[in-house]
C-alpha cells in the first residue's frame, strides 16, 4: 500500500464523519459523494492530497479538502488537521430549516371540538 493515497471509504472514517467503514461505503455506492467534481460511486476509489470531496446529505452540501491522509481513526483532536472544511459561511450559518409546525397542529386523539367537526363532515349529526 502506498503512503500518498488512501481509500475513500477508510478516508471518512479515519477522519469520523461516518461511524463505521460500512456506512461510509454505503454513502458513497449512493453517489452523494464527489472528488473534484467527478461523482464517485466505489468505495475503493483512492484520496490523496488536495483532493476536494464535495459531499451532500439531508439538502446540505459539505466541501472538504483533504490536508494529510490520517493512520488510524483517532480521537477529534487529532485527526481535525486532516482536512479543511471549505463550506461557504452563508451555507454553514443559514440553511432554511423545515417547518413542521405549519403542518401539524396537534398530535394525539382529537378533541371534542375536532369530534364535532367530523361527525357534521360525516352528516353523523
Amino acid at each position: 500500500m502506498n503512503n500518498d493515497s488512501i481509500r475513500l471509504d477508510l478516508y471518512l472514517f479515519f477522519v469520523r464523519f461516518f461511524k463505521s467503514r460500512n456506512l461510509a461505503s454505503k454513502f458513497v455506492s449512493n453517489g452523494k459523494l464527489r472528488i473534484g467534481g467527478a461523482i464517485v460511486k466505489k468505495p475503493h476509489k483512492r484520496v490523496s492530497i488536495n483532493n476536494i470531496l464535495t459531499m451532500e446529505n439531508n439538502d446540505k452540501i459539505k466541501i472538504i479538502k483533504v490536508l494529510k491522509l490520517p493512520i488510524r481513526r483517532g480521537p477529534f483532536l487529532e485527526v481535525k488537521d486532516c482536512y479543511e472544511d471549505q463550506t461557504p459561511h452563508l451555507e454553514k450559518k443559514q440553511m432554511p430549516k423545515k417547518n413542521i409546525d405549519l403542518y401539524i397542529t396537534r398530535i394525539g386523539r382529537p378533541t371534542k371540538m375536532d369530534r364535532r367537526k367530523i361527525d357534521k363532515l360525516m352528516g353523523r349529526n
